[in-house]
């Protein structure tokens, strides 16, 4: 299943209502919250506050797009909605009684585009000429990010996992399809060192080591590319992954007392291991090939080096 990477990690849209229902009834318990279930059919909200006139609608999307996609995924979802409150008036007073919605949430990851304040807008207006029994004269329609609720949803995830997490929302993993000469340069100074031998140097070692670090540090984005094409889970535990190492090698690096050998062999060991237990379902081969392109790549960049 596929899955959107949010500041609290992967979601889907059962996951992301899941959230939000709870957030809801933490918040609104004792002002009269019910919970919509979606059986016998979806009416355009998913729970309502009878004391307050709250209505909200969840939405998150199914997968990473582009922001114009999200921005058209969004916009369409706010429409089509809101229409549901004129198609189900009827079903809708059933539920509500003498509830009317002031205010109708649309709660969704994040808010890309400031042209979505102008839709919802527009709909809000069309929304009060319809005169609906069930909508208050002063309707309003209102979106809400995950940054709205955070620390009611940490406060539920860390009771529901045993632990929390702040801002688990990696940084974008570089990409490169050419070596620079700054590159080219760190690779032959570090590699330098791998290649000494009681004090005298292999050029030829030297050489094809070389070649070959360059070589694993640009074929490994291939396999980057295409892991973030298919799979936003596994490419985002992957960037936490890597992003968290990074800021540990450095000081591995300066407390490595062993031959420069050695340290990448430790470093592609614990990187590896990390990789396994944050992403059990990666295959073997794919593993070993990211280990090798990142120790690669961080030989050709920082933070690895190599005294």
């Amino acid at each position: 299943m596929s899955s959107y990477c949010t500041k609290i990690g992967p979601m889907d849209g059962n996951s992301w209502e899941e959230i939000c229902q709870l957030v809801f009834k933490k918040l609104y318990r004792q002002f009269g919250y019910q919970e919509m279930p979606a059986s016998p059919g979806d009416y355009g909200i998913e729970g309502f506050v009878k004391d307050y006139g709250i209505a909200i609608q969840c939405y998150c999307p199914e997968r990473m797009y582009t922001q114009e996609e999200l921005y058209d995924k969004q916009r369409d979802k706010i429409t089509r909605d809101l229409a549901k409150l004129n198609t189900y008036k009827d079903e809708l007073k059933k539920r509500l009684g003498d509830c009317k919605i002031k205010k109708w949430i649309f709660l969704c990851p994040e808010i890309n585009r400031n042209e979505l304040l102008s839709h919802v807008v527009k709909k809000q207006n069309e929304m009060r000429s319809l005169n609906l029994d069930v909508l208050d004269d002063k309707f309003e329609v209102e979106i809400q990010d995950v940054d709205f609720y955070i620390h009611e949803i940490q406060e539920i995830m860390m009771l529901k996992s045993g632990k929390v997490t702040f801002d688990i929302t990696p940084q974008q993993l570089k990409y490169f399809t050419s070596a620079t000469e700054e590159i080219e340069l760190n690779i032959q100074r570090k590699n330098e060192k791998r290649c000494i031998t009681n004090g005298v140097l292999n050029f030829e070692k030297h050489k094809r080591l070389n070649l070959l670090t360059e070589k694993k540090f640009l074929d490994g984005d291939l396999l980057l590319r295409r892991i973030e094409k298919d799979s936003a889970l596994i490419y985002f535990e992957l960037a936490r992954v890597i992003n968290q190492y990074e800021n540990e090698i450095e000081e591995l690096c300066l407390t490595w007392d062993a031959l420069p050998e050695q340290l990448i062999e430790k470093i592609k060991e614990v990187l590896a291991l990390r990789i396994k237990e944050s992403i059990p379902m990666l295959g073997d081969s794919e593993r070993h090939t990211l280990v090798d392109s990142f120790a690669a790549k961080w030989i050709a960049l920082c933070p690895l080096e190599l005294y």
